[in-house]
C-alpha cells in the first residue's frame, strides 16, 4: 500500500540515526553505481559529491548538537599529518608491491578543461564532504550504537573494546585493497575521539589527511590512491 510505504519512509527519515547514516548510504549508492559501470567515474564522482553534500545539509539539524565541541582542532590537524605518513609510508619505504601509478581516479585521461574540473571535484569531495560524512557515520553514530542502540544516550568518545575493534575493522574494509592502512587510520581517528571528545577534531584530522594525500597524488601521479 503506497500510503503505508510513505509512512514507513517518513518514520525512517525521522529516526535519530537517519541524519548520521543517510549521507553514508547516498555515498554507497553512488559507489555501487560506479562499480556497476552505470556511468564514468568522472561523471558519477561530481554527482556523488553534490548528492552527499546536499544530504549533509538536510541532516545538519539532526547532528549539530554533537558538533558543538571544537577544542583541539590544531591537535587534529597535526594528527592528520601523521595519518598521511601511514597512508604513503609503505610505498615510500618500498614495503608494498602495489603500483600506485596505475588504476584509481586518473584525470590526466581527460582533455584539459574536463581534467581540471575532475580534479576540483575530486579534491573538494575528499576534503570538504567525505570527512564530515564518514566521521558522522563511523564516530558519530556507529561507534556509539555498538555500545547501546540508543546511541544518543552514549557520550561522544565513550570507550568499549567491542565498539573500538569493530569500527576499526569495518573502516578498514571500507577502504578496499588498502584495508590494512584503513584500519590503522581508523584506530588513530578513534583515539582522537577518545582523547578530545570532539567529532570536529576527527573531521579536521580526516580532512587534513585527505588534502595532503591529494597534493601528494597530484604531484607524484600515484592515482592508485584514489
Amino acid at each position: 500500500m503506497p500510503g503505508k510505504e510513505n509512512v514507513t519512509t517518513h518514520n525512517l527519515l525521522r529516526h535519530p540515526a537517519a541524519a548520521y547514516v543517510a549521507p553514508f548510504v547516498v555515498y554507497l549508492v553512488f559507489l555501487a553505481a560506479q562499480q556497476a559501470g552505470v556511468a564514468s567515474v568522472f561523471v558519477l564522482y561530481p554527482l556523488k559529491t553534490v548528492a552527499v553534500a546536499a544530504t549533509l545539509v538536510w541532516a545538519w539539524r539532526g547532528v549539530r548538537d554533537d558538533l558543538r565541541e571544537r577544542r583541539g582542532l590544531l591537535f587534529g590537524a597535526l594528527v592528520g599529518v601523521l595519518a598521511l605518513g601511514i597512508w604513503i609510508g609503505p610505498e615510500l619505504l618500498k614495503i608494498t608491491r602495489t603500483d600506485f601509478t596505475v588504476g584509481g581516479f586518473n584525470p590526466t585521461t581527460l582533455d584539459a578543461p574536463r581534467s581540471t574540473l575532475a580534479v576540483i571535484a575530486r579534491v573538494a569531495g575528499a576534503v570538504l564532504v567525505v570527512p564530515i560524512m564518514e566521521e558522522l557515520f563511523w564516530r558519530g553514530w556507529m561507534i556509539r550504537w555498538l555500545v547501546k542502540p540508543d546511541f544518543r544516550s552514549v557520550p561522544i568518545g565513550a570507550f568499549t573494546w567491542e565498539s573500538f575493534g569493530l569500527t576499526v575493522v569495518m573502516f578498514g574494509i571500507e577502504h578496499g585493497e588498502l584495508w590494512h592502512v584503513g584500519m590503522i587510520t581508523g584506530a588513530l581517528y578513534n583515539w582522537i575521539l577518545y582523547r578530545t571528545k570532539s567529532l570536529w577534531v576527527c573531521i579536521v584530522a580526516h580532512a587534513v589527511t585527505n588534502l595532503l594525500l591529494a597534493c601528494y597524488i597530484l604531484a607524484s601521479g600515484k592515482w592508485g590512491y584514489w
